[in-house]
């Protein structure tokens, strides 16, 4: 059985890891990232759910770059001191919220805030199938001057180390330490790679965990079911890409030729497996929403949506569509991956049965 709580990685190979806890607030993560990426290297961040629900972009712009992002619970608590329900929502919290923020599966592995855990944590830890890292603490979070900080650390870049930073508002000269010792740790031979990597050097894969909404759907009246319109045909797809590439959807790209990888990410979802269907809400001639939908196991999945206004009854006016061809094509759910907090939210509102539950498999 792997070891659920990993210090190191493989002494055997040149490899070791720069860690950051927190995610900071109220300044830019751009500093530590910068330091990183002047010298080639990747970094593995341990942010917490309010950082990925207050800046999902720089998340996603963050994988984008190479580094790698996992969970620090959701409020930065002391886990040691709260009970198993609230040690498993902070858990499921941090999750949805890294799940919303990067379109991806949570990883499951983690690190406590403090280091602060008892053996029982680790019990529960191990029902999810989560792995603790660890590491060797630079201190940089009592905030000393980065000359202090290169000190402290030189001795513990060897083969397999997991050196612990912060990224916060107190640890400011972390990023002046982090380009001396990514000199120094080159020079030294020593690769600077992600902590995924370092746990395959050592034969461990670790897992992800993802979620979703669903709700049980029923027919609907006066939802303007008139403005909802399968897209059929290369013109329409073709305006359904220029207008929604205006509505500042993450998914969408941007600058040079984006209409083209827009148009072309929009053929393939309809063409990926023949069963999708694109429907598009339309008035005023001009699109105002759009989802992606296939039918699979029973449910309505959506795929892929998007509104033209962020306000919350834009999403409404599309759950309610949803409900209403769940209904018509004997669905017993309709399922998203997708803004998953904010649907139960609403579901709850409009009457809808909604849960947020894993995703088997």
């Amino acid at each position: 059985m792997t070891n659920l709580v990993i210090t190191h990685g493989n002494t055997a190979i040149s490899q070791c890891a720069f860690t950051f806890d927190d995610g900071p607030m109220r300044i830019s993560i751009d500093a530590w990232l910068d330091a990183l990426e002047q010298g080639g290297a990747r970094g593995t961040f341990f942010l917490t759910g309010e950082w990925f629900d207050r800046y999902p972009a720089k998340a996603r712009e963050m994988l984008a770059r190479g580094h790698e992002l996992t969970t620090h619970t959701y409020h930065h608590r002391r886990m040691a001191d709260v009970t198993k329900e609230v040690f498993f929502e902070e858990l499921k919290l941090a999750e949805l919220a890294y799940q919303e923020a990067t379109g991806r599966p949570a990883p499951t592995f983690m690190r406590f805030p403090y280091a602060s855990y008892r053996e029982e944590n680790l019990e529960w830890l191990r029902e999810w199938n989560y792995l603790l890292i660890e590491g060797e603490d630079t201190v940089d979070w009592s905030g000393p001057p980065s000359a202090q900080l290169v000190e402290r650390a030189i001795p513990e870049l060897v083969n397999g180390s997991i050196l612990i930073f912060h990224a916060n508002e107190i640890a400011k000269e972390t990023p002046q330490a982090v380009k001396s010792l990514v000199q120094y740790t080159h020079a030294k031979g020593l690769a600077i790679v992600p902590v995924s990597e370092l746990l395959h050097a050592n034969g461990i894969k670790a897992g992800e965990r993802s979620w979703q909404v669903r709700f049980k759907p029923s027919l609907q009246a006066s939802i303007h079911l008139e403005q909802w319109k399968r897209v059929v045909g290369e013109e329409e797809l073709r305006k359904l890409a220029a207008d929604s590439l205006e509505w500042g959807n993450p998914k969408a790209p941007t600058g040079s030729g984006a209409y083209s990888k827009w148009l072309q990410m929009l053929s393939m979802q309809i063409q990926s497996d023949g069963e999708t269907r694109v429907v598009a809400r339309s008035f005023a001639d001009q699109h105002w929403a759009y989802v992606c939908a296939s039918v699979r196991g029973g449910a309505l999945v959506l795929e892929d949506f998007a509104t033209k206004e962020p306000h919350a009854d834009a999403l409404v006016y599309m759950l309610q569509w949803a409900a209403h061809e769940a209904s018509i094509l004997g669905c017993e759910w309709v399922t998203s991956t997708q803004d998953m907090r904010r649907i139960h939210k609403l579901c709850e509102q409009l009457g809808f049965e909604s849960e947020i539950v894993l995703q088997e498999g």
